[in-house]
């Protein structure tokens, strides 16, 4: 069968697919010696078969494009032509079997080259390799270069590669991002002696975990401190009171010991010195006269309250008319004592702000604390609800406001509404 009859029936198709595949891959391995850096030599060899075979497959698409033009063949082809023709198909069949023959060699001897020398796709395949992401940027925000990490982190963030850093940038919003349980840190910086901006993206999940116990157990520690400050103060406080019952009571026993000197002289005057008697006499009774004057155990819990709440480190700015009356002035001091108290512990902060207000309904006191902002909703536990019982027990109402900083309302009626 001639080349003519072979392009004019059924199987010209498995000839002409035969070329173009052998036509295709030889242009790969043409770019790839081309982008490889190889020799001259090589690029030479394999420039030669590649444009046999492109002459081969266009003489064959001539014999089918006359018979196109030329039904029946009515007219005679050029000689150039007419030799082809007249050639067998097993020629065309040879020399598809050399070319593939070829083809495997300088294949093989491509992969050989990559395994031994550095090219642009073995800088790829190692930026592929490595455990962190990197990514090259035009100011532009066109990503120019990209590692199989930057593209996970991509798609898991945006659902796409990466190819647009500001898409990137919005869907990360901040330097670290998190991603299937892991936390990437991301880093910027210029490339020198070029426009591009260097992007790499670093796992620092154990760091991450271990910050954020550090953090647990400063909370934690920051809790115990503001205990034991409180322990202190209440401590100094028993001390205190302990040391004023012992000298009462070593006072009342003298003057117990007075009185019964006093029996014994009405009894046997000649007995006791009068000028020392009477003198003892005037001591006790001094001492009788000023304790009933006023007891000076006696604290007032709004003074002590911000004593207290300077001891753990907050400084309290008490604004508007205090309440003289036992009721709310004891509401507002424990007030004052749970935010204090929950600002160290829960915000870090340092200052509180007490307002007291007398209003045509009873007062009203407003108290705000600085430091951060509540993370999530406020539960009344503990402190904050006892002190809401306490300001129910006076017949008033309390409202707590998580942002942007702690707020707590206690409103409470007038005496004589209560009454």
């Amino acid at each position: 069968m001639t080349i003519r009859e072979a392009m004019l029936s059924a199987a010209r198709l498995p000839v002409l697919g035969m070329l173009f595949l052998l036509i295709t891959c030889q242009m790969a391995l043409v770019i790839a010696a081309f982008r490889d850096g190889r020799s001259r030599r090589f690029k030479s060899v394999i420039l030669v078969p590649f444009c046999l075979s492109a002459v081969v497959f266009w003489l064959c698409l001539c014999v089918i494009s006359w018979q196109n033009n030329y039904p029946g063949w009515t007219r005679e082809p050029p000689a150039w032509l007419g030799a082809v023709c007249a050639c067998p198909v097993w020629a065309v069949w040879a020399f598809e079997a050399v070319i593939a023959v070829f083809l495997g060699l300088a294949l093989r001897n491509t992969l050989r080259y990559r395994q031994f020398h550095v090219t642009p796709d073995s800088v790829k395949q190692a930026m592929d390799l490595l455990p962190v992401g990197i990514a090259f940027v035009r100011p532009d925000g066109v990503v120019v270069f990209r590692n199989l990490v930057m593209d996970h982190l991509s798609a898991a963030l945006t659902g796409k590669l990466l190819t647009d850093w500001n898409v990137f940038q919005a869907a990360a919003g901040g330097n670290q991002v998190s991603v299937e349980g892991k936390v990437w840190q991301l880093r910027s910086q210029a490339t020198p002696g070029s426009s591009l901006l260097q992007v790499t993206a670093t796992d620092v999940t154990e760091q991450a975990g271990i910050l954020a116990d550090l953090k647990a157990k400063n909370r934690k520690l920051r809790d115990i401190h503001l205990r034991l400050e409180i322990y202190n103060r209440q401590a100094e406080r028993i001390i205190i009171a302990q040391e004023l019952l012992t000298a009462r009571m070593t006072v009342h026993d003298e003057l117990g010991s007075v009185l019964l000197e006093s029996r014994h002289y009405m009894s046997n005057p000649s007995s006791i010195d009068e000028a020392l008697l009477l003198q003892a006499l005037k001591n006790a009774n001094t001492y009788l006269l000023r304790e009933y004057e006023g007891d000076d155990t006696a604290v007032d819990p709004l003074t002590e309250a911000v004593r207290m709440a300077q001891a753990i480190g907050v400084k309290v700015e008490l604004t508007g008319v205090p309440p003289t009356e036992e009721g709310p002035r004891a509401v507002l001091a424990a007030a004052i004592r749970e935010c204090a108290a929950n600002a160290v512990k829960h915000a870090e902060g340092d200052r509180l702000t007490a307002d007291a207000r007398r209003t045509e309904a009873g007062f009203r006191f407003t108290l705000c604390t600085n430091g951060q902002p509540p993370s999530a909703p406020i539960r009344e536990t503990g402190g904050l609800l006892s002190l809401r019982t306490l300001a129910e027990r006076q017949g008033g109402s309390m409202k707590t406001e998580a942002g942007p900083s702690f707020q707590v309302t206690i409103k409470l009626p007038a005496e004589t509404d209560r009454t």
